[in-house]
């Protein structure tokens, strides 16, 4: 019984041996188990979310905001030149004709025209509320009726803020935007507007505090268009030609002198030409008298120039008929010329116009006529 058990155990023993060096054999002490493709009784850990790990970043521009005050602000005797690239008349300049509280009076001259445009705050926001194209005199139109109601900005002006205006949707598409101009590189306010059916063409506009608008492009399928500022000026004094006539009274004929006016903002206009036209030439002889006074002149809806003097106009004339005649085609010419229109309604302290040698009817115009006009320039 005692010589079985040893016999057990040693057969335990060798059982024990084998099996330790055939794990030796089979797995090297260097090398490192790798783990199963897949863990039976475990479930496949998921990949954790980039959006758990880190917090999203905000949206580009977001959180900024701007006024329409601070984008857009009405300053007297500014001076500015837009270049354009992609058309001939692309590019233009601009000047502040009137300015008055919340309305300002824009005159822009592209080399073809000259575009007169009143601009209007109210309600947080900037509307074009008068646009006339060939308009080549200084008239103040800021107490006129709103022609159209044409948003170019409206607050809240932040990222995405859109409206409607005029059949175009104008959107936010940017609030710090870098633009370059020709007079440096700013941070810019983006606004893109698309007109309803035309959505292939669009107009982007570039707004800087302080300075208004710097840049605006206008794209579609087959060109591209812009306006970049490259000049602002403040001060500025504008400077046009205006043509004056005066009587010859040798020879019944017109003589015709081109004299430089500077205007300034909120300059009255009539009182300008009056005075420029009291000065005379060392050849011409005085249309207006020394003591005659200008009681209106504007340019009426019906196409006509409505000019009322005076009564020293008369008083003062000192002319036979023949003279007088030559006196009143002067005046229809020089003021129907600087308005572009050919019948002057002239009267006098309201009433019409009758001396002892020529009477007008009532609604009886002067017609400008260029006719034996002498060039003295």
């Amino acid at each position: 019984m005692k010589k079985l058990t040893w016999v057990s155990l040693l057969m335990v023993v060798l059982m024990m041996v084998t099996a330790c060096n055939k794990s030796n054999i089979e797995t090297p002490e260097s090398a490192t188990p790798e783990a199963p493709a897949e863990s039976p009784g475990e479930p496949e850990m998921e990949p954790e979310s980039p959006a758990e790990e880190v917090e999203t970043p905000s949206e580009e521009g977001a959180g900024i905001t701007y006024t329409v005050d601070e984008l857009y602000p009405f300053e007297e005797n500014v001076y500015r030149v837009y270049e354009g690239m992609g058309n001939e008349f692309a590019g233009y300049d601009e000047y502040v004709d009137f300015l008055d509280g919340s309305r300002i009076q824009l005159r822009r001259n592209n080399g073809g025209t000259e575009i007169v445009s009143v601009l209007e705050k109210k309600d947080g926001m900037l509307v074009e509320i008068i646009s006339r194209p060939e308009t080549y005199y200084k008239e103040n139109f800021l107490d006129k009726d709103p022609e159209e109601n044409r948003i170019l900005l409206k607050e809240p002006l932040t990222l995405d803020a859109s409206w409607d205006s005029e059949g175009q949707t104008a959107t936010v598409t940017g609030v710090d935007v870098e633009v370059k101009t020709g007079i440096g590189t700013f941070t810019a306010l983006e606004v893109t507007r698309v007109t309803k059916g035309k959505e292939s063409e669009k107009r982007v506009e570039y707004y800087v505090r302080g300075m208004g608008l710097v840049k605006v492009t206008d794209t579609g399928k087959e060109y591209e268009v812009s306006a970049t500022l490259t000049k602002m000026e403040g001060n500025a004094i504008r400077k046009r030609f205006v043509n004056f006539y005066y009587p010859n009274a040798q020879d019944e004929r017109i003589f015709l002198y081109r004299k430089e006016i500077s205007f300034t903002t909120n300059d009255i206009p009539k009182i300008l030409i009056i005075n420029a036209y009291k000065e005379l030439p060392k050849e011409a002889v005085p249309v207006l008298t020394k003591n005659t006074k200008v009681n209106y002149l504007y340019l009426n809806q019906d196409g006509r120039v409505y000019l009322d003097l005076t009564k020293e106009f008369l008083q003062e004339m000192n002319a036979g008929a023949g003279y007088e005649g030559l006196i009143l085609q002067s005046l229809a010419n020089t003021i129907g010329d600087y308005y572009g229109v050919s019948k002057v309604m002239l009267t006098i302290d309201g009433k019409t116009y009758e001396s002892g040698h020529i009477v007008l009817e009532k609604f009886e115009a002067l017609e400008v006529n260029y006719d034996s006009i002498v060039d003295m320039n």
